[in-house]
């Protein structure tokens, strides 16, 4: 935290009296006028530090639109880029999660991607990013993640996510979890990302 101890008297010319040229009175003026800026800009900063502590803190990790997810990990991506780090993305599909609706209902539906989003937001970091891709398409950013990890975190969602569409408010669904992981090297793209993901997908076809 920033803290300004003892402030300055900037009003007071402390080399009033002192014989100065033209040419050194023009620099202390310009010096002076920097310190004014310089505490300014400090205050200010006080202020905003005040009120932040004053605010709670909220959880803003939620399931994003595929707009939002990839402008999300385009920022985490070039993060990675520029101080180092490996990051990694997951690819779910969620193969006759559509028809769904047409056979049970729209609230049967509607309640199985609630609890997709539910558990994919309770079982990962809040530094992860989670964005719904497609209507059976979903993508996670795990960040600091390498490959090995991230086929391991891929199994744990696909397995609870498997028992979890088994049924729902009391129907039988018939949904096929697939799940492919890809780690980001230098550059790397999410679209590239995802495509690498999804050519690699493993299906559940049993509780893992």
């Amino acid at each position: 935290m920033i803290f300004v101890t003892k402030p300055i008297d900037l009003a007071r010319d402390w080399f009033a009296d002192a014989s100065l040229s033209s040419e050194e009175r023009k620099i202390w003026d310009a010096i002076r006028a920097e310190l004014a800026a310089t505490r300014t800009h400090v205050e200010d900063l006080q202020t905003q530090i005040r009120l932040l502590e004053r605010q709670p803190i909220e959880d803003d990790h939620s399931i994003l639109t595929r707009p939002e997810f990839n402008r999300e990990v385009a920022r985490m991506l070039a993060f990675d880029d520029r101080y180092g780090g490996i990051s990694s993305v997951l690819y779910f599909d969620f193969e006759r999660l559509e028809k769904v609706a047409e056979k049970h209902g729209k609230s049967v539906a509607n309640a199985a991607i609630r609890q997709i989003g539910d558990v994919m937001l309770k079982h990962t970091r809040g530094s992860d990013v989670i964005g719904r891709l497609a209507p059976e398409e979903f993508g996670v950013l795990l960040m600091r993640c390498d490959n090995p990890a991230a086929w391991k975190k891929g199994e744990q969602l696909a397995g609870l996510l498997y028992d979890l569409l088994a049924e729902v408010h009391g129907c039988k669904l018939d949904v096929l979890v697939s799940y492919g992981a890809y780690t980001f090297r230098e550059k790397g793209d999410l679209a590239t990302g995802l495509k690498e993901a999804a050519q690699a997908v493993t299906k559940v076809d049993k509780p893992l």
